[in-house]
């Protein structure tokens, strides 16, 4: 069984690797935007729905993404909470 150090240190680590996949998320959260503009700037004047649905699916795992970094957030407070508690 570990001591309370040892769960520090682990919770510490766990806390670090999300932090490092928060910046990951961040940065596909910016090619996404990136490649949104793209798409919005070529799509102007069409109505086609492909290029309606593509934009819609390109929204959606923005948005996903956004849900994705508030939920790793949270839990990476919560985990310092605990780690401050023990």
């Amino acid at each position: 069984m570990a001591n309370v150090e040892e769960v520090k240190v682990s919770v510490a680590a766990s806390v670090d690797g999300a932090q490092r996949a928060v910046a990951g998320i961040q940065q596909v959260a910016d090619q996404l935007d990136q490649a949104l503009l793209l798409l919005r700037m070529t799509a102007v004047g069409s109505f086609h729905p492909a290029a309606a649905t593509a934009i819609a699916n390109l929204e959606q795992a923005r948005t996903r993404l956004d849900e994705a970094t508030a939920l790793t957030v949270s839990a990476m407070d919560s985990a310092n909470t605990f780690r401050s508690l023990i």
